[in-house]
């Protein structure tokens, strides 16, 4: 008697509580079906997956089944993915810390594609002994195995690929060391100018000097042309002269007043001398 007591309570536990279980599985069916549009609509796809991959348990009612599948093939299908390159020196690197957004994404890269949502993400890319480098990559919906490439170069230099569109990178390292010896180089290349000019310009007076005592004005063209030459010899160390130090007068007064806004500007000097050899024309033109 006592045992058919026990199951009949068992059985009416079993059966009050079943009720129960269904109501709290189709909350959580709900809650998930509300959760997926959600985060579908604010472009958080990956979340979104996760949510409706919930709702399609065949123990959700059949309507949130099916909404739920439909927008799991539209979601998966808006997904986009990207695939790293990185290579240091031409080769391949496979160890390489990869954060997206100011969050950990990887630290191993094995050729494969990697889900992520659409929209501008920030990606940094770390190896030991390097400067890490930043790419700031649109990521657009549907675009499948979008590929980022990265080059680190032995000088702890990164410079970003394909898309490899970087502004400035290696191409301007080193540069600034040169550029600060330019005023001085252009300083020697002024003094020598002006060397020559003195030394011709003194030896072409000699000569005509000389001419015009031996044989003014009977001359012959070849005694001319010798002092003709040597004054065109001075007028070139001349304008030479003039215009190095010119240059290098400008570039020292700009170095020490540049900028980061002035970093941009181009100057350029040329000096055309006269068909007649008697001096010539110096251009100097500069980008504001």
């Amino acid at each position: 008697m006592r045992n058919h007591r026990a199951r009949a309570i068992l059985v009416v536990c079993s059966v009050s509580l079943w009720p129960i279980a269904v109501a709290a599985q189709g909350a959580v069916c709900t809650q998930t079906y509300e959760k997926a549009q959600e985060e579908k609509l604010a472009g958080h796809l990956n979340a979104a997956l996760v949510h409706l991959k919930s709702c399609i348990d065949p123990s959700c009612p059949k309507f949130i089944r099916e909404d739920c599948a439909r927008w799991m093939d539209e979601t998966e299908s808006a997904l986009p993915s990207v695939v790293f390159a990185v290579r240091r020196d031409g080769n391949d690197l496979t160890d390489v810390d990869v954060v997206c957004d100011g969050r950990p994404l990887t630290r191993s890269l094995d050729g494969k594609a990697i889900p992520l949502d659409p929209g501008l993400h920030n990606f940094t890319f770390s190896i030991p002994d390097f400067v890490p480098v930043e790419r700031n990559v649109l990521i657009r919906a549907g675009e499948r195995n979008r590929m980022v490439e990265v080059e680190f170069q032995r000088a702890g230099v990164a410079v970003a690929g394909t898309a490899l569109a970087t502004g400035g990178g290696a191409g301007s390292v080193g540069t600034k060391p040169i550029k600060k010896y330019v005023p001085y180089a252009l300083t020697g290349l002024g003094v020598l100018g002006l060397a020559g000019f003195t030394t011709f310009a003194i030896l072409g007076n000699n000569q005509k000097s000389d001419l015009e005592r031996s044989c003014s004005p009977y001359c012959s063209a070849s005694q001319v042309d010798s002092v003709r030459t040597k004054y065109l010899l001075a007028d070139a160390f001349l304008g030479v002269g003039i215009v190095s130090l010119g240059v290098a007068t400008y570039l020292f007064i700009k170095g020490h007043g540049q900028t980061d806004a002035d970093a941009g500007q181009k100057t350029s000097v040329a000096f055309s001398p006269r068909p007649s050899g008697a001096g010539g024309v110096v251009q100097v033109a500069s980008s504001f």
